[in-house]
């Protein structure tokens, strides 16, 4: 089953059902009957696209003979054609191929592709709204009452998307960055006046050197307009013409508008969020509670987690020493609050493994430590390594050469091992005696028995030699190889 990463808002669709209006184009296929092309067959013709308490302008013109049909508006389709019929420095192929939709197919109520499915395509009709008064083009009115729009599913259209990328008659690619694509959703009051709310939705942009936009259905939350008795959408792109205003193709597709009833009782956000207590791998959070709320909607990292009665949850198998960000709505079976934030980190108090391994090979005054990685949960961030329990240098290799070193003089050389977090290990050990022409190495630690083998597999005692050679140490089941010079 796919996986859908939404913000909470989306999984409030599938926990408010009660005085919620949803869009439903399956029942509409029968009155809009649709051509070959996956088109309603009067797009061309002035009408309307009407279910429940939905009502979708639009508005047509058939061709006259020279080629001039026009329609703008919202018309249904079930084309689902995601080909490219553009072309740098033409949009030819476009005129007769306005269907389609990236994802393929409308929407269920949680944002999956429905190959096949009703969506609705529109078309802003930017040049008609400068010259009419009070005129949208791209309007949805509730018939018999006001409504407080939830939010709906929004997908690219071809067109832009493909324009957006390799530019076409018009439109120019997206290289520069801040280069944008969006939709706007504005309330109108009972007389048709803009009520001056909003939502935005971003559909494409050009950001850290490439072009970030989606082939899918994105969810778009429309509470912010509050209580309405219309919506009207124009767009917004950065590619403009000071006299023909937009260069990107203006069409959108649409599925699932859902909206409920004006007098539902407002639930207010979760507020005195904070968090109890953090763990390696949990993130304890609580808020206060919140009046009529039924139940509070949880999340983490914009992912759903669950449905709680409590005010107060623990967030399980989390990965130490990690920032999260924990989110909590209040809901009951007529609304959903605002969401409320909060920022929190898991905490590490494992300390790193001792570092294992460790290896030392003279050259003149200096000698040169080596050992292998040392393991921990949340990454190893340094080394610091010890010359006679004095700090030496601190490193991200695993290796260290102290310098400046007496010939004959006993040397005591450590390391520790340091995570992200700061939790340290216990120190390794190695001591070490400088030679005139050879390096004499103890281990500091004396348990266990120091056998010396040569190369060959021979047994050469317990005693480290000086003599000029390679050879195979063994101490408490570690092998190092120490290289006499």
């Amino acid at each position: 089953m796919k996986k859908v990463l939404l913000i909470l808002t989306l999984f409030v669709a599938s926990y408010v059902a009660a005085d919620t209006l949803t869009l439903d184009l399956l029942r509409l296929l029968d009155n809009y009957p649709q051509t070959e092309g996956g088109y309603w067959e009067n797009t061309y013709t002035d009408g309307t696209i009407e279910d429940s308490v939905f009502r979708f302008s639009h508005t047509g013109s058939p061709d006259g003979g020279e080629g001039m049909a026009y329609w703008e508006g919202f018309t249904l389709c079930t084309s689902g054609d995601t080909t490219n019929y553009g072309a740098e420095g033409s949009s030819d192929g476009w005129i007769q191929n306005q269907w389609g939709c990236m994802a393929g197919g409308g929407t269920d109520s949680v944002g999956n592709t429905v190959l096949g499915a009703p969506y609705l395509v529109a078309y802003w009709g930017f040049f008609a709204e400068q010259i009419t008064p009070d005129y949208y083009s791209v309007r949805v009115d509730f018939k018999d009452n006001v409504y407080k729009p939830l939010g709906v599913w929004i997908c690219n259209h071809p067109w832009p998307y493909y324009g957006n990328i390799n530019g076409d008659g018009f439109a120019s690619a997206f290289s520069k960055e801040g280069d944008y694509f969006a939709l706007v959703a504005h309330g109108l009051d009972a007389e048709g006046h803009p009520v001056g709310t909003t939502a935005r939705l971003l559909l494409a942009t050009y950001t850290g050197g490439k072009l970030v936009q989606s082939s899918e259905w994105q969810y778009m939350d429309l509470r912010a307009l509050g209580t309405v008795s219309a919506i009207f959408f124009t767009m917004e792109t950065s590619d403009t013409d000071a006299l023909y205003g937009a260069n990107t193709a203006v069409y959108f597709c649409l599925d699932r508008l859902a909206v409920c009833d004006a007098d539902v009782q407002e639930l207010s956000r979760p507020n005195n969020l904070r968090i109890l207590s953090a763990g390696e791998d949990s993130l304890t959070l609580c808020w206060s509670p919140v009046e009529n709320a039924e139940a509070y909607l949880l999340s983490i990292d914009s992912t759903e987690e669950t449905v709680t009665s409590d005010t107060i949850y623990t967030f399980r198998a989390l990965q130490a020493y990690t920032a999260y960000t924990l989110s909590v709505a209040a809901v009951n079976s007529k609304d959903t609050s605002d969401i409320a934030l909060i920022s929190a980190q898991t905490t590490d108090l494992t300390a790193p493994s001792v570092p294992e391994g460790l290896q030392v090979v003279q050259s003149n005054n200096s000698v040169t430590l080596t050992w292998n990685p040392s393991e921990d949960n949340v990454g190893i961030r340094r080394y610091t390594t010890y010359l006679d329990g004095e700090a030496y240098r601190r490193t991200a290799s695993c290796t260290c050469t102290f310098a400046g070193l007496e010939k004959g003089r006993t040397y005591l050389l450590e390391v520790e091992s340091e995570d992200m977090a700061g939790n340290k290990s216990a120190r390794a050990s190695i001591r070490i005696t400088m030679g005139q022409s050879a390096l004499e190495a103890t281990i500091s630690d004396d348990t266990g028995v120091t056998e010396v083998f040569a190369p060959n597999g021979m047994f050469m005692g317990n005693t480290i030699p000086c003599a000029h050679g390679a050879y195979i140490i063994k101490k408490r089941q570690k092998t190092n190889i120490l290289i006499v010079q």
